[in-house]
């Protein structure tokens, strides 16, 4: 395993995760979501004063190796997985698990019962494999194109 660290989100981390989380999506997800699909979903991410009061008011943590954010995820004390992305290059190498079973620990010690996730078609697998299950499939509408995602939990 590569010898990544893991600390608290930072407001100067902002862009970068903006920048991650883009580039992340488009090129992952392209094998289940059409080009249309993609761009919906870049462009329902909230400004970057929504995302840094997400971030603040929630436990996020970024990925780094040096100067390289690798990824990054973030949960609520009620135990919402908001976000989880790990940059394309880096998939693979147990940083999307490290950061899952982090903010998975985090959630469940604050007094979360279970922890909730919108998965996308892609990431599914990735979340079963930690012990989510489906609760149902959601078909959202953003601009009259449908985008899936599946509502997943996990309970310990």
């Amino acid at each position: 395993m590569i010898g990544f660290k893991l600390r608290d989100y930072q407001q100067s981390d902002l862009q970068a995760m903006v920048t991650l989380f883009n580039t992340t999506v488009r090129a992952i997800n392209k094998k289940d979501y059409t080009e249309k699909q993609i761009e919906q979903w870049i462009q329902s991410i909230p400004d970057d004063k929504k995302l840094d009061q997400t971030f603040s008011s929630s436990y996020t943590c970024i990925a780094q190796l040096g100067n390289k954010m690798l990824g990054f995820g973030s949960i609520s004390d009620s135990g919402y997985l908001e976000y989880l992305y790990v940059d394309r290059e880096w998939i693979g190498y147990g940083i999307g698990k490290k950061l899952a079973t982090n903010l998975i620990d985090h959630a469940l010690k604050a007094g979360a019962k279970k922890i909730t996730v919108h998965s996308s078609i892609t990431a599914k697998p990735f979340f079963e494999s930690l012990g989510f299950v489906v609760v149902e499939q959601r078909n959202n509408y953003r601009s009259n194109v449908l985008l899936i995602n599946y509502l997943m939990v996990y309970e310990k």
